[in-house]
């Protein structure tokens, strides 16, 4: 059965994977002054983090919706990356608008119809589209990197891979070991079960002069300036290949995204290949084994930047019985596939 932990942590926590998840979930564990552990395989799980678009929205869908949760998930956001950039000494988090033009003028139509039924405080409507406060996107990569050198430089970052039948063992040493490895998950034996259902992305990253640098354009895909005429396009899904390698004809449909933005001249920089460890029912899977010291931080999808730093602080408050983990993320939902 589970249950919120009111044990008191003397042994430090491992986490398993040092993508965007896992470092997010130990900066909070270090944040709540328990002791923790990483380890690492860039080997052999590819860290899909590293080509992140990194973009935190609270508008989601045609239907211009606050995002799920987006009150809790925005007003949590913003201070813990604030938070983090002082004591990393490092600069990756942007606040940005966003603007989403009509798709059409059927569409345009459609919207103010009902623009009373769907303004809400994240919106500002303009003549072309909508401007959408609160948004921005985080340097996922820079994060990453200075969180690396700050565990490295804190003797608690390991490049070491975990072996299922070391797991008595290491439970002796660790209070509990959370594994964070993104779509490499849906592999480990604890977790093989849970609905995984991930999507491999690539990324264009290109320099032009043509783009406004002063906000984010989200039309069919988007536009997100990282400054001296840089920007990254995005992005495309997947569902049947995973490996880390490109694909042309997603590099095509990247072009045409180019295209719908009216961006005609640019220089391709680089291109880059992640895979959204994405969830069947759009939920994370965040929690627990009920019967063993083994827990999960994963299935955050495209939308990571934006739900880890809450999850993670509500997961560290339920070890430590302040509160519980939300009833649609936490992996309770799945009991009877636990059930003996």
């Amino acid at each position: 059965m589970f249950a919120v932990s009111n044990v008191k942590i003397n042994k430090p926590i491992l986490i398993i994977g040092q993508g965007l998840s896992g470092t997010i979930l130990a900066h909070q564990v270090l944040q709540s002054g328990l002791d923790v552990e990483i380890w690492d395989s860039p080997e052999t799980h590819f860290t899909s983090s590293w080509a992140a678009g990194g973009i935190f929205n609270p508008v989601t869908g045609r239907k211009l919706e606050a995002t799920w949760l987006a009150d809790e998930l925005f007003a949590f956001l913003f201070p813990f990356y604030e938070g983090l950039e002082k004591t990393l000494g490092q600069l990756f988090f942007y606040p940005m608008p966003l603007f989403r033009p009509f798709a059409n003028e059927e569409m345009k139509v459609w919207l103010l119809a009902r623009k009373d039924q769907i303004d809400h405080g994240f919106l500002r409507w303009a003549d072309e589209g909508v401007w959408v406060s609160k948004s921005g996107w985080v340097d996922v990569a820079s994060l990453l990197s200075a969180s690396r050198h700050f565990f490295e430089a804190r003797n608690i970052y390991f490049q070491k891979t975990f072996v299922a039948n070391d797991l008595p063992g290491l439970l002796e040493k660790y209070d509990r070991i959370i594994f964070c490895e993104g779509f490499h998950g849906q592999q480990n034996p604890f977790w093989k079960d849970l609905g995984f259902l991930p999507a491999k992305g690539q990324l264009l990253k290109i320099k032009s002069k043509q783009p406004s640098e002063d906000y984010i354009l989200n039309k069919n895909g988007f536009l997100l300036p990282l400054g001296n005429h840089e920007f990254k396009v995005g992005a495309t899904y997947r569902w049947d290949e995973f490996s880390p390698e490109t694909i042309p004809e997603a590099q095509v449909e990247l072009q045409q995204k180019l295209g719908y933005f009216q961006v005609t001249e640019f220089e391709e920089i680089d291109n880059l290949v992640g895979v959204r460890p994405a969830t069947q029912d759009r939920r994370p899977f965040v929690g627990m084994h009920p019967s063993l010291q083994v827990g999960i931080f994963n299935g955050f999808g495209s939308k990571g930047v934006s739900l880890m730093p809450y999850f993670a602080d509500a997961f560290v408050g339920e070890w430590l019985g302040k509160k519980m983990v939300h009833s649609e993320a936490s992996i309770r939902r799945f009991s009877h596939l636990f059930s003996v």
